[in-house]
């Protein structure tokens, strides 16, 4: 995954049961969207797919060459280990019992557990990690008996709840930001994105929000720079929410579907495209990518799914009879199943899921 190489500055805008309560947002109700996501309610037919396939192929081709949700998503796994780095953690029974630790390995017979404070500004002197960010001496091992490492300096925020600010300073076209010991100080004219996120516990709620200002970042066409092949220069302006799923603090945020909608101008190598949509991604899967796709009046009312390297099938519909297969290229949707064998007349995706038999498609209807 590609890196940032710009600032991100986190700004506590409230903390809720306390006199700055009224400076925490609203989050955004992004439940109609997930329900619209869940429960499918338009049968789609040739009819239908001749009136929006072309729309979705170059919807599919914005969202998968401007990377946008990369972009956000990698600011929100930036933002969370900077809160990971900045909580004190000290071991909960075994032999260290509340002592501070870095990891289980300081624990023999314990486990090292999250204070739920917060910790910012402190710095290690002596030991190995003198000059670094810490939030406690475990983050600063001993060098030797003579080179102990301390913890030292800083802001407690005990047990936050609230909501915090991120701004951050978006990497702009310069293409030697992906050079070893570039100037990675940030540069206003390269616009920012600015979200905000609930915090909890230290730990950061499923719903993000809030927007992007002129956003220009590079996208390489092939691998994680631009020498190969070079880059395309993108950007985004406008609205974005997104919802990181009920386990994602659990989870590894580049292996789970998440959630984005947006409004705004994407731009592209020049060109901008206005979009207003829902879309998922998963990061981990390239061409993860599920779109809502709401044809009535009012939104959220008429709604299937259309999705790209999605359940096996390459690319499908999830619409209310259920799930398909579905090609944009040849303009046919279709269904699988085994013909012969043990699993005769089952849904199938590949030969393999079809012992002594074989995956036949069969044409559902073409447009």
């Amino acid at each position: 995954m590609r890196r940032f190489y710009s600032l991100v500055a986190i700004v506590f805008v409230g903390v809720l049961g306390s006199c700055n309560s009224a400076n925490v947002p609203t989050a955004p109700d992004l439940q109609p969207v997930l329900d619209a996501y869940a429960n499918p309610t338009v049968v789609v037919t040739s009819e239908i797919m001749g009136t929006v396939a072309d729309g979705i192929a170059q919807l599919a081709e914005q969202i998968q060459d401007s990377q946008i949700f990369e972009e956000i998503l990698n600011v929100i796994i930036d933002v969370q280990m900077e809160l990971q780095n900045a909580t004190p953690r000290t071991c909960n029974g075994g032999a260290n019992n509340g002592n501070a630790c870095a990891d289980g390995a300081d624990c023999p017979g314990g486990t090292c557990d999250s204070t739920g404070d917060l910790v910012f500004g402190g710095a290690c002197s002596g030991g190995t990690n003198d000059g670094g960010d810490c939030a406690n001496d475990a983050d600063c091992p001993d060098d030797g008996p003579d080179n102990v490492g301390t913890c030292n300096g800083g802001v407690t925020v005990p047990s936050p709840t609230g909501a915090i600010q991120v701004n951050y300073v978006c990497p702009g076209w310069d293409q030697e930001q992906f050079d070893d010991g570039y100037d990675d100080s940030p540069d206003a004219a390269n616009g920012s994105i600015d979200l905000f996120m609930t915090l909890d516990s230290a730990g950061l709620g499923r719903v993000v929000w809030g927007t992007a200002t002129q956003c220009r970042y590079l996208v390489p066409n092939e691998g994680e720079n631009c020498e190969a092949s070079g880059c395309s220069e993108a950007s985004y302006d406008g609205a974005v929410s997104l919802d990181l799923g009920p386990n994602w603090v659990d989870a590894n945020i580049e292996q789970i579907p998440v959630t984005f909608v947006v409004e705004g101008t994407i731009g592209f190598d020049g060109d901008g495209f206005r979009i207003n949509q829902s879309f998922r991604v998963i990061l981990a899967v390239e061409s993860g990518l599920e779109i809502l796709i709401d044809i009535g009046d009012p939104a959220l009312t008429e709604t299937f799914n259309y999705f790209f390297i999605f359940e096996g099938l390459g690319q499908g519909i999830r619409d209310a009879t259920g799930v398909f297969g579905c090609s944009l290229q040849e303009s046919e949707c279709f269904n699988r199943a085994c013909e012969g064998g043990a699993n005769d007349g089952i849904a199938c995706t590949i030969d393999a899921e079809c012992p002594e038999g074989t995956c036949v498609r069969s044409i559902l209807f073409s447009w």
